[in-house]
């Protein structure tokens, strides 16, 4: 009896051992297992999609320098324009200006000729919350170079601005003349074209501007106006080069009849 039962447990242990056998994968398909699943690894891999790189956009600065004035303006509105007439310039600047100042600078030339050249100015004042500003408005009468007869207000025509400004005492913080110049000149303006004098000079073909720290407080704004001072010399030079002369000559021999 016992020996039956001996030879059915070695029986049952050789039947669980074939059977275990023929579960277990052959080398062959191991082998292919892992050569099925290397190319499903690389065709994944050919099939992912590239990574998208986007470019950086370039950032483009917003700061642009302002241009310079072409005249005298009060809040961005213009007042006073390069060759504005005395009357025009008068009748915007209401009743807040003075009463116009006329001389006569007498101009050596190289022809040796003096020539009087007639000038005015208007001089008033203008107080705001920080600042006490006196302003200078400048005409010459270019017509006048011409003929005498061109005398009368509306043949002066604007070609300058002198402007003096004074800080106000305020509470913490104080402003100073060198925060003027450095926030509402370089940063605006730019780098100035030359320093002389004092002076920070900016020109552009309508302009000529130079400022100037007079002291902690005070701050000078000098500005002419380059088309008016063309028409200038180009009138000077019409009357009283010698191409010139000649020429004024030959008109007064035209009412001569012999």
């Amino acid at each position: 009896m016992t020996m039956r039962w001996f030879n059915y447990f070695i029986i049952t242990i050789i039947y669980l051992g074939l059977f275990s056998c023929s579960w277990l994968p052959s080398s062959e398909t191991l082998l292919m297992d892992t050569s099925v699943a290397s190319e499903m690894s690389e065709s994944t891999q050919q099939n992912k999609p590239e990574p998208i790189y986007l470019e950086p956009k370039p950032v483009h600065s917003t700061f642009q320098l302002k241009s310079l004035p072409e005249g005298w303006t009060v809040d961005h509105h213009p007042v006073a324009k390069w060759s504005m007439s005395l009357p025009t310039v008068m009748s915007n600047i209401l009743d807040s200006a003075q009463s116009v100042d006329y001389w006569e600078e007498i101009v050596d030339l190289p022809t040796g000729y003096k020539l009087p050249l007639k000038r005015s100015k208007v001089f008033f004042e203008l107080i705001t919350r920080l600042t006490i500003e006196t302003i200078e408005l400048h005409f010459v009468n270019v017509d006048h170079i011409y003929s005498s007869t061109n005398h009368e207000p509306s043949h002066y025509i604007m070609n300058g601005v002198i402007r003096t400004i004074e800080l106000k005492p305020t509470e913490f913080p104080q402003l100073m003349a060198e925060d003027i110049v450095k926030y509402k000149f370089l940063m605006e303006y730019g780098t100035p074209s030359e320093y002389t004098g004092g002076f920070h000079h900016y020109e552009n073909d309508k302009t000529v501007l130079k400022v100037r720290e007079m002291d902690k407080s005070h701050v000078q704004i000098q500005m002419n106006s380059v088309l008016v001072d063309q028409k200038l010399r180009t009138a000077i030079d019409d009357m009283y080069s010698e191409e010139g002369i000649e020429y004024q000559k030959k008109l007064l021999l035209r009412a001569i009849d012999f």
